[in-house]
């Protein structure tokens, strides 16, 4: 190690920097995190506490139904998966493409090389 890197008059004021640096960051975060605990405490002690989730509840539920979102498309009886094979099976009592590993061509009804596109 060179001098100017180790023991030069700019090192000790260099690591003193960082460690200042790692300090304040510290101190920062530990400041964030006691004023969150004083405002969790607070909300913790209202004595009006159900009401205020009531309210909370009402309001993301009135800005969901603002954001143009189709709760009846989102919410089916049928998962994803299930509604895939039920489909699945439709094509190929229909005679239709089945898909990769036993496709079927639509034009022709014959099998395909399993890539699924007609006469690949």
């Amino acid at each position: 190690m060179t001098q100017e890197q180790g023991n030069g008059p700019g090192a000790g004021r260099r690591s003193d920097e960082a460690v200042l640096l790692v300090a304040g960051a510290v101190d920062l975060v530990l400041e964030q995190a006691e004023g969150a605990l004083r405002r969790v405490r607070s909300l913790l002690g209202r004595s009006d506490l159900g009401d205020l989730a009531q309210e909370v509840r009402r309001d993301l539920v009135l800005r969901g139904r603002h954001s143009g979102l189709d709760p009846a498309r989102v919410v089916s009886a049928e998962s994803h998966l299930e509604l895939l094979a039920r489909r699945a099976r439709e094509r190929e009592r229909r005679g239709g493409p089945v898909g990769p590993g036993g496709a079927r061509d639509a034009e022709s009804g014959a099998p395909g090389d399993g890539r699924g596109g007609p006469g690949r």
